[in-house]
């Protein structure tokens, strides 16, 4: 049987993990061979687990997916975090496999196999590297899987899309901004008895200066526009990735995670601002239901061709999280669902202000509330 090299990947992660299992299983000789947990849950990364036949311990496989139109890698830093991940999987592992989609690449070989010599000597799992290359032989050495997979690509590549963000990943790092004030109350310094008069006088000055109406000239108060930094924005794109046309298609999706606001823009305007003519919109948010649909403005979407959301965008709470989004593309001859992922790292700066006080009891450090990070538009 001839391996066919130019097999087309799995339409996405699920499709990817479910072709692990069967392979590995088929590999193993093993029928006790799991997915592990579901969606949402501390995998230890580990995807699909399992006991080979005449062993004793168990394997775990990690399922890393990769977009095959980009031709993304899977980096040393992706590895050595799935590694840490793995170490803490119960009850230890014996070996440790990384399947990924993307290509073959020597550097990425050349370290995984230094990190498996160093878990060896650490007394840990052995760690293997199979990308996409590697597995489409093992696919071909083994019957049951090649029949399943061939089958069933030859139902999906009819039909198939690819969903991700804006830079063709399923999984991004936001950064929303936010402020906090921390004020410092001092004890303000003696007044020198000899210089009493003449600051009395410049303290008087200063007090009419003040008291002088301040005139702007040129500045309109009919109308101001702020962009609040504390939201962070994404698109989503939807990619046929099949051979035939998808029609009358729509993407329904709901988040998971801490989310204080989910809108089209992270705009705020006051004032009476003209009407200008803009394009109808594809992408609707409910905030109160924590979901949306993205609704495109023509209902095909033909082979290898690209829809783009509305920008949409997200409050999260000021603490690191993560915000998973659901999502289920429907049409009228076929559907699929999946996820995205959004890891939220706050940005917080803070303001520090001195305040003078003449009381000594009164001298202390006030760290204010976080808030929303707001500028006006042309700074």
């Amino acid at each position: 049987m001839e391996a066919p090299q130019t097999l087309r990947r799995p339409a996405n992660w699920q499709d990817f993990e479910s072709l692990c299992k069967k392979l590995w299983g088929e590999i193993w000789n093993s029928s006790d061979i799991r997915k592990n947990g579901r969606n949402g849950n501390n995998q230890h990364g580990v995807d699909v687990y399992g006991i080979p036949d005449g062993e004793n311990q168990y394997y775990g496989i990690q399922c890393k997916g990769k977009d095959e139109y980009t031709d993304k890698h899977f980096t040393e830093d992706e590895i050595n975090i799935e590694i840490e991940k793995a170490k803490s999987f119960l009850p230890p592992l014996k070996k440790y496999y990384l399947a990924t989609t993307a290509v073959k690449n020597a550097d990425i070989e050349q370290f995984v196999r230094q990190k498996n010599i160093e878990s060896i000597k650490s007394g840990l799992f052995s760690i293997e590297l199979y990308s996409w290359e590697d597995i489409v032989e093992l696919i071909d050495e083994n019957k049951r899987t090649h029949d399943w997979y061939i089958k069933n690509q030859n139902y999906k590549t009819q039909k198939s899309v690819s969903i991700t963000f804006q830079n063709g990943e399923k999984e991004i790092i936001c950064y929303p901004k936010f402020r906090k004030e921390t004020i410092n109350y001092m004890q303000k310094a003696p007044v020198v008895s000899s210089i009493y008069s003449t600051n009395s006088m410049i303290a008087s000055f200063l007090k009419q200066q003040q008291a002088i109406p301040i005139i702007t000239v040129g500045h309109s108060t009919l109308f101001s526009t702020q962009i609040s930094l504390s939201y962070f924005g994404f698109f989503i794109y939807i990619h046929n990735s099949g051979v035939e046309p998808i029609e009358d298609y729509k993407l329904l999706f709901d988040f998971q995670g801490e989310i204080c606001d989910l809108k089209n823009s992270n705009i705020k305007k006051s004032g009476i601002f003209p009407s200008f003519k803009q394009y109808p919109s594809t992408t609707y948010l409910w905030f109160d239901k924590l979901n949306g649909k993205i609704v495109p403005r023509t209902n095909i979407l033909v082979g290898d061709d690209t829809m783009t959301s509305d920008e949409i965008f997200i409050k999260s709470s000021p603490q690191k999280s993560q915000i998973i989004i659901n999502w289920k593309l429907i049409s009228k001859d076929f559907k699929t669902n999946g996820q995205l992922i959004l890891n939220v790292q706050p940005n917080i700066e803070t303001e520090y202000k001195e305040v003078l006080v003449e009381d000594p009891l009164s001298v202390k450090v006030l760290e204010g509330e976080i808030e929303e990070y707001i500028v006006d538009k042309n700074d």
